[in-house]
């Protein structure tokens, strides 16, 4: 028996999946068994996978998507049935460096309490910046910190870094601590998004450290930069982001994390009110009451739509203009980003270096609905992207703070009761 388990997790990724598989191939370790699951993929994916590696891997092939996680289970449970010292999970859009793999399982021979280790990832597009060396659970903000993200690799980057959980695009599990403990396998009932952070962060809880290593590299696409056809995303990031919350917070926490959290999704919700995009209101809407309600596993028919998140209000506003001025507040990468989306919105517009030459000025803020109306007839243009383009917009900013004291005075206690509830029960 090999002393690694891999599993590589596939829906519809035909070209991703040969690559990845093809990388770990050329691995310098061999000390590996290939476990690929597919997820009912459409696009030849299976067959492409079969043709080209034939027995150098095992194909597991699922009659429904079951997402990210219960397609991982598929392998994982397949892992766990052998002697496998480690289990190892990757994505199926990742490529790992020819020591990646032993870079990993060298550290767990030589840190027994260490329960899983994971790469530094790095964007596979722009392979010089860090996507995410690792995540810490933020139980202030009541969100996830992924370190180094979109960092420029300077040297500075520690070799081992502790942390209370790692992605499963690439990380490396001690098949012990699933088997003698009450960790269990990834929590299938996300489906996507959350999952692998849940499932690494219960190593943690359970005294395990979690780690990632710098000597092993990978390169992540990681989606694309156009927009989501629908509101996937949204839901199950949502949903799956609130249960964790409601299950994990500490319980000192949680009337603070009650606040934030109803804060943060009122905030999601009047944004897209206030963008006309009632798709991705309404999408959000389900998942909060669907995690307060315990509704876990895939999305019911109906709840993800069509991505109507848009630009077009404002795109509408510059379609006649032609030059525009940012006034400076120090940030200069702050106002790059929003020169570049301007300038996307319109090939014809272009940055002006004069304010009273500019047909239109922009005032960055950092969030429009926190912005007092002054005098000044600048656009106000926040870090999302939101702004300020009318009478109609500044009613929407006056009416902000009243309908979220609103919304949190409703929610706040059926939250709280919801958390109870789900505590109780797990």
């Amino acid at each position: 028996m090999k002393k690694i388990g891999i599993v590589i997790c596939n829906y519809n990724k035909k070209e991703y999946v040969v690559n990845c598989i093809q990388s770990v191939l050329e691995s310098k370790t061999d000390d590996f068994d290939i476990y690929v699951v597919d997820n009912a993929s459409t696009d030849g994916s299976v067959e492409a996978v079969r043709e080209r590696y034939g027995e150098q891997v095992t194909l597991l092939v699922n009659s429904e998507n079951l997402g990210g996680s219960g397609g991982f289970n598929t392998g994982i449970r397949k892992v766990l049935e052998g002697d496998y010292e480690y289990l190892y999970c990757l994505d199926n859009d990742v490529l790992v460096d020819e020591n990646a793999v032993g870079a990993l399982a060298e550290y767990l021979d030589s840190h027994p309490d260490t329960g899983a280790a994971g790469s530094i990832v790095y964007h596979m597009d722009y392979p010089e910046y860090v996507q995410q060396y690792g995540l810490d659970i933020d139980f202030e903000n009541f969100t996830a910190i992924t370190h180094f993200v979109d960092f420029l690799d300077d040297g500075t980057i520690p070799e081992v870094k502790v942390c209370d959980t790692i992605a499963t695009c690439s990380v490396m599990l001690r098949t012990s601590c699933i088997k003698n403990t009450d960790i269990g396998i990834m929590p299938e009932d996300n489906f996507i998004y959350w999952d692998d952070m849940e499932w690494i962060y219960r190593f943690t809880l359970a005294g395990f450290r979690a780690v990632t290593v710098r000597n092993s590299v990978v390169l992540h696409k990681m989606g694309s930069n156009t927009r989501p056809t629908n509101t996937f995303i949204n839901y199950y990031m949502w949903r799956n982001r609130l249960n964790f919350f409601m299950r994990y917070t500490p319980e000192e926490k949680l009337e603070t994390m009650s606040y934030r959290i109803l804060s943060a999704v009122f905030d999601s919700l009047y944004e897209s009110m206030y963008r006309e995009e009632h798709n991705v209101m309404q999408t959000i809407s389900y998942a909060f009451y669907d995690a307060i309600r315990g509704v876990r596993g895939k999305a019911a028919d109906g709840k993800i739509m069509e991505n109507d998140a848009n630009d077009d209000k404002l795109k509408d506003f510059l379609k006649d203009k032609k030059s525009f001025y940012i006034v400076p507040d120090g940030n200069q990468e702050r106002a790059e980003q929003t020169e570049h989306f301007l300038c996307s919105l319109n090939s014809t517009l272009k940055p002006c270096e004069n304010r009273e030459q500019a047909d239109v000025v922009f005032q960055l803020c950092d969030y429009v609905m926190h912005t007092a109306k002054g005098e000044t007839e600048a656009i106000y243009i926040d870090s999302e992207n939101n702004v300020i383009l009318d009478e109609e917009d500044w009613k929407c900013v006056e009416n902000y703070s009243y309908s979220r004291s609103l919304f949190i005075y409703m929610n706040q206690a059926p939250f709280l009761d919801a958390v109870q509830s789900l505590r109780k029960n797990k």
